[in-house]
């Protein structure tokens, strides 16, 4: 079956809008009304003393001839063809044309007809945003000049009534430059609202955008506790599993915890509040509106406390840096001298007090390396793993510990492929393995290590048969300078995390009866 071609549509001009043609349509309504009046009138007095003889007729005939052309107009607005500057000139050509015939037809009428041309030049004016106004006028000067010049070539009208004509004109021009201005006053108008409009619509958006991806959980509450809003963040902070239904929904039935604390009166600081998720600061603004409504800021003291961490390891970097070269060439120094004194030690205690001074020096070098490392996290290369490179680092690691290949367990699948920075991994896995091989209790099989996907990601877990780490202790277990070991330098997992985290992954700390076990989750390619 075949579907006949769409008929084309033709383009408003870009200068004119949909309000345009709605004017144009609501003028052309005017022009209908308008000569179904003058048909009715025509009809009624054709008779009469209005008209000279045979005259009525002709009148009525115009406005026949006036309403069959304003029912053709509707289907030019109607399909936007001819543009619409070409349409609004031939309505208001029309209407100078059928009102001069008009006057043409009766003497007494002329000047009433006339005044009919004062609204179309108007409309004109307004309906075509000033543009083309004065022409309107100055052609419906001209016709009506015209018509009364044959009057008074044919002796039917005085040459007295030049003057009266002539006020009609003047009318024409004063009411033609009037719509000119208001006109283009409107549209300066319009424009400056749209403007603002669209600044007030820009700002509104960033708005959105800064509260709806701020690091602080917000929400308005009125103050009979009704909640007004609620963003997605302080959603996530709560714990909450449903939105509240703006408007409708209590702060008492979703977080009655919170809704305490905002019926109790501040005076010292914001109070804490503990959920399954966060530990937040409640902090509360008033909005200044009649209900009462206030603004609660959610701050979570979690990540306010990794910021300061950072910024605190971000100085310490690069202080370390600027004085490695100097702390490097005295430990180099100490450790040597150790290294002589312990060889030309005369008795046991000189050879002791050497190696403790070497152990000392050691410890103070990997510390310094470690916060180096730290300050170069941001340096990434991703290379791709798979499941023999990842099994040859592990193995390299094994040996470089000299673990013995029984106490290590490795259970790891024969696909795998994620991208990581290799020396980013090498420093997590050798702390992740040296760490559970001293708390293990270094048997055969008491360092497990398995590999494993879940969906996208690729998770590498070390676990091993140790006391596990006390639940006091797992709080703080991955900030930095924290350690149980007197040796260590406290900065091992913070490192691990840190160098996780800048290669978009996650180490975390499992709890659990059966030791130690630390997971490191990274996206695998797709």
């Amino acid at each position: 079956m075949s579907t006949a071609p769409a008929p084309a549509r033709h383009p408003a001009s870009s200068n004119y809008f949909p309000s345009h043609w709605r004017s144009l349509d609501y003028f052309n309504l005017y022009r209908l009304t308008l000569a179904l009046a003058l048909v009715f009138a025509g009809t009624l007095f054709a008779d009469s003393e209005l008209f000279p003889p045979n005259s009525g007729a002709r009148f009525v005939s115009v406005a026949y001839t006036y309403l069959v052309l304003a029912a053709l107009f509707v289907l030019g607005i109607r399909a936007h063809w001819p543009r619409f500057q070409i349409q609004l000139t031939a309505h208001i050509f029309v209407d100078i044309l059928v009102v001069t015939l008009l006057m043409a037809t009766s003497h007494q009428l002329a000047g009433g007809m006339g005044l009919l041309l004062v609204i179309s030049i108007a409309s004109g004016g307004l309906v075509g945003s000033g543009r083309l106004t004065l022409l309107y006028a100055a052609m419906a000067s001209i016709a009506v000049l015209l018509q009364y010049s044959f009057g008074v070539l044919e002796d039917r009208v005085g040459m007295d009534g030049f003057f009266q004509v002539g006020l009609l004109c003047a009318g024409f021009f004063a009411t033609g430059w009037l719509a000119h201005t208001l006109t283009q006053r409107a549209l300066h108008s319009e424009r400056l609202a749209q403007q603002q409009a669209e600044q007030l619509a820009l700002l509104d958006r960033i708005n959105a955008v800064a509260i709806e991806h701020s690091p602080d959980g917000l929400m308005a509450v009125r103050g009979d506790g009704v909640i007004h809003h609620m963003t997605p963040r302080a959603l996530a902070l709560l714990g909450l599993t449903s939105a509240p239904t703006p408007g409708t929904t209590r702060l008492q039935d979703c977080c009655p915890e919170l809704a305490r604390l905002t019926l109790n009166a501040w005076t010292i600081s914001p109070p804490t509040l503990v959920t399954p998720t966060a530990r937040l600061r409640v902090r509360r603004m008033p909005l200044g509106m009649a209900d009462d409504s206030q603004l609660l800021v959610l701050e979570d003291l979690r990540e306010a406390e990794r910021t300061a961490q950072r910024l605190k390891l971000a100085a310490l970097g690069r202080l370390t840096a600027n004085i490695a070269h100097e702390i490097r060439n005295p430990l180099s120094a100490i450790s040597h001298a150790a290294e002589l004194l312990r060889e030309n030690a005369a008795d046991g205690e000189q050879a002791k007090l050497a190696g403790i001074v070497g152990n000392n020096a050691r410890r103070l070098d990997r510390l310094v390396e470690e916060v180096l490392t730290l300050n170069r996290r941001d340096r990434l290369n991703p290379v791709p793993f798979n499941a023999e490179t990842l099994a040859a680092l592990i193995a390299e690691l094994r040996e470089t510990e000299e673990i013995p290949a029984d106490a290590v367990i490795v259970d790891m699948p024969q696909t795998l492929d994620f991208r990581f920075d290799p020396d980013h991994l090498r420093q997590i896995l050798w702390n992740l393995l040296r760490n559970a091989w001293h708390y293990c209790r270094r048997q055969a099989g008491s360092l497990r290590i398995r590999v494993h996907t879940a969906g996208r990601m690729v998770q590498i877990e070390f676990a091993d048969d140790g006391p596990g780490v006390s639940p006091e202790n797992q709080p703080r277990l991955f900030e930095p300078f924290f350690t149980t070991d007197a040796q260590g330098t406290g900065l091992g997992l913070f490192l691990a995390r840190e160098l996780a985290e800048a290669n978009q992954a996650q180490l975390d700390y499992a709890p659990g009866d059966d030791g130690g076990r630390f997971s490191l989750s990274v996206a695998g390619e797709r």
